[in-house]
């Protein structure tokens, strides 16, 4: 899978399965793109993405550990994540090929699987995706769609 930002200075290249593909609600994901939807994050682990182009890519700190990298050229947000993390998060919506001219509807591979961080939601999202409080595994909580704790 390839993807670029949108002058083209930068470009990236994913090989093998995400990490995580989820939609993040957190503070320091919206801050970083500036919505109060939640960021589509599409994270893969180091040594399965090539990166062309990273002397255009400036790394910004967003507060806390969370670091975005943007092209210096058009400030498109490449891939952000937590600082010394063993991922960086790259966001769909710049995936090549996805977006067919008429509509921006992902293909079934590029859909998120589930909700991180959904108590810091800006609303509820009524869907049948499982939403994490914050993320999963260990000790995760579960939520339903008005952040209800439905699990442990």
């Amino acid at each position: 899978m390839t993807g670029k930002c949108f002058c083209g200075a930068v470009s990236f290249e994913l090989t093998g399965d995400p990490l995580m593909n989820a939609l993040c609600h957190c503070r320091a994901c919206s801050i970083a793109v500036g919505t109060t939807t939640p960021i589509h994050l599409y994270a893969m682990t180091h040594g399965n993405y090539k990166i062309n182009g990273e002397d255009k890519i400036k790394i910004y700190n967003q507060g806390g550990t969370l670091k975005i990298g943007r092209c210096t050229e058009c400030s498109c947000p490449i891939y952000q994540g937590p600082e010394k993390s063993p991922f960086k998060a790259f966001f769909p919506r710049y995936f090549d090929g996805y977006v067919d001219g008429k509509n921006n509807t992902l293909p079934a591979n590029l859909k998120p699987a589930f909700h991180v961080n959904y108590e810091n939601r800006g609303m509820d999202y009524n869907d049948d995706l499982p939403k994490f409080a914050v993320f999963p595994g260990g000790d995760a909580v579960m939520m339903n769609s008005d952040g209800t704790l439905v699990a442990k």
